[in-house]
């Protein structure tokens, strides 16, 4: 498995790395659930209306969890817990909620496992390289 890149330039003149380049992943496309369902189904006993009902359960006890306040772990894919951002106030006695609070967002922390320096192998990571986007290196 590899993942495609390609080079960008950065352009924001007030950043310290202004004009040097950086990588970035290049989607090959996006998979849809039925895609996926097909695909378990090929690979297993299930049928595909039991994969699709099931991730569509799924995703319905995610938001249900979420909304309680629970973070949601699910072993080998990761974990998913609500963040709220906020305007920053000087007197906590100021703080409004409705005023203040400017969204509400669904975090998601990769399941992965620290080696021995200070790096995190990532499971849905595992065994994928990266790749010249197109085979041509710029």
């Amino acid at each position: 498995m590899a993942v495609h890149i390609k080079l960008i330039k950065n352009n924001i003149k007030s950043s310290s790395s202004y004009g040097k380049y950086f990588a970035k992943a290049v989607s090959q496309g996006e998979v849809t659930l039925d895609e996926i369902g097909e695909e378990i189904c090929r690979n297993s006993s299930f049928s595909e209306g039991t994969v699709v009902g099931v991730v569509s359960e799924l995703q319905d006890l995610l938001k249900e969890k979420l909304r309680a306040g629970q973070t949601v772990v699910l072993p080998g894919i990761g974990r998913f817990s609500l963040r709220v951002e906020s305007i920053g106030v000087d007197d906590p006695k100021a703080f409004n909620i409705r005023r203040h609070i400017t969204r509400i967002v669904c975090g998601f922390l990769p399941s992965g496992r620290r080696t021995q320096g200070r790096h995190i192998l990532y499971d849905l990571c595992d065994g994928v390289k990266a790749i010249w986007h197109n085979g041509a290196k710029p």
